[in-house]
């Protein structure tokens, strides 16, 4: 085995800046802070079995989905910019 390190494609690869994790890490917290405030509002607007599902079920999986969509953005943004 050779010392020198090889993709698999054999293609010459520079280390790159560093990815800004924690901006990802904050995005994260404030989107459970997020739920935190949200969730009274939305299950005091909505009654009933409605009300707990989208307040406990939905919400989550929105602010997770907008967390990660503004996350693959900020990749993008920070790939394209070598």
């Amino acid at each position: 085995m050779s010392s020198e390190t090889e993709t698999l494609t054999l293609r010459e690869e520079s280390i790159g800046k560093r990815y800004p994790l924690i901006l990802e890490r904050f995005l994260l917290v404030s989107a459970v802070i997020g739920f935190f405030f949200l969730q009274p509002y939305i299950l005091d607007s909505l009654d009933g079995a409605l009300g707990i599902v989208v307040s406990f079920c939905a919400l989550p999986l929105f602010l997770l989905f907008c967390v990660e969509m503004i996350g693959r953005i900020i990749q993008s943004l920070h790939a394209s910019s070598k």
